[in-house]
């Protein structure tokens, strides 16, 4: 039997009166999430009856006091192994983080995979998920490349896997492509941008963003496989944080 996902960048806490109903009526198998407060691990693994593995990436503060973030992939069914791998930014342990120019972004934050491997039906499935850095108006930097290069360098010791993320870069730019050449794209190519621009807080400069990179959107969430997955029945779904939700199954071949 495939193993169905969501994948979903859920902005810490803004959302979860949308986030909650949406994942209990779909009740995937694994779920991977990024902006996931550690705080709010416990309530989602009640909601749908599963285990977290969680990531962190850096401390801020929020209106609950100072709080962990970081990702997390819930699974419902038994996870037989657990990995973490940093990719950039921040080493050693975590720290406040600053918002304000890139390089103290860079500075104050952890960028990591997480990779879990999860048994079905006598199957072992390999999941992982992660992060990448923000840039300006979706623009090629220094700081995202850098991470890329990490995460092509880690996760080229990993065999077969299926990995889901907010990588933050456009797909038919330039760090979006080199993630093309090396695994395969699962987001069918009708759907080109995967932040909602009514929920997102950048969401009035965003057409001014696509019209300066000469891009069709800001298609900057995948879903990439080895090929030893088929990932399969991939739908984008909006209305339910500031970046639409990727949702689909995933098959060993």
């Amino acid at each position: 039997m495939p193993l169905s996902f969501v994948h979903l960048n859920i902005e810490r806490d803004r959302h979860l009166d949308r986030i909650g109903p949406f994942l209990k009526e779909r009740m995937p198998d694994v779920v991977c999430l990024q902006e996931l407060l550690l705080e709010d691990v416990p309530h989602l693994e009640s909601l749908l009856g599963a285990r977290c593995f969680f990531v962190p990436m850096m401390y801020v503060q929020h209106p609950r006091g100072r709080v962990t973030e970081g990702v997390g992939i819930f699974s419902r069914f038994p996870i037989a192994a657990t990995s973490e791998h940093w990719i950039g930014g921040k080493e050693g342990e975590l720290v406040d983080y600053i918002d304000t120019v890139p390089e103290e972004k860079l500075l104050t934050q952890r960028y990591v995979i997480a990779i879990v491997d999860i048994e079905k039906d006598g199957e072992t499935y390999r999941i992982a998920t992660t992060h990448f850095p923000v840039t300006v108006g979706g623009s090629e930097s220094d700081i995202q490349n850098g991470v890329l290069d990490r995460f092509l360098e880690v996760t080229a010791t990993l065999e077969e896997f299926v990995v889901t993320g907010d990588f933050n870069a456009p797909r038919g730019g330039p760090a979006f492509s080199r993630l093309c050449e090396r695994y395969t794209d699962n987001v069918p190519s009708a759907y080109m941008m995967s932040l909602d621009l009514t929920l997102h807080r950048a969401g009035a400069k965003l057409p001014a963003d696509i019209a300066k990179l000469g891009l069709p959107g800001l298609m900057v969430d995948g879903v990439f496989s080895t090929v030893g997955y088929r990932v399969v029945d991939v739908e984008m779904i909006c209305g339910v944080s500031d970046h639409c939700a990727l949702v689909g199954s995933i098959e060993k071949q």
